[in-house]
């Protein structure tokens, strides 16, 4: 059986509470600038295909970027775990 995604969201919310404030800065800041942003080109008329894929691209950021944050968090914890248990 593969606990995979259990994982990866258990590790996720350890580092949610250990980090808060980066986690929502990366995880939700850049998605909602990004919304922001479409929001504001619909009102005042800007070209919405390159802001579209400025979105786009700041939505795929944030999500590589929360995963890169979640594998450093997970090796920082195992390489102390493992550190603990040579000594």
């Amino acid at each position: 059986m593969n606990d995979e995604p259990t994982d990866e969201l258990d590790a996720f919310l350890r580092m949610a509470r250990a980090f808060p404030v980066r986690t929502v800065i990366f995880t939700f800041g850049l998605p909602v600038f990004a919304v922001l942003q479409l929001t504001l080109g619909i009102v005042y008329g800007g070209s919405l295909p390159f802001i579209g894929l400025f979105a786009a691209v700041a939505v795929g950021f944030s999500i590589q970027l929360t995963r890169w944050q979640v594998a450093t968090y997970r090796r920082k914890r195992v390489t102390r775990q493992w550190a603990g248990h040579g000594q």
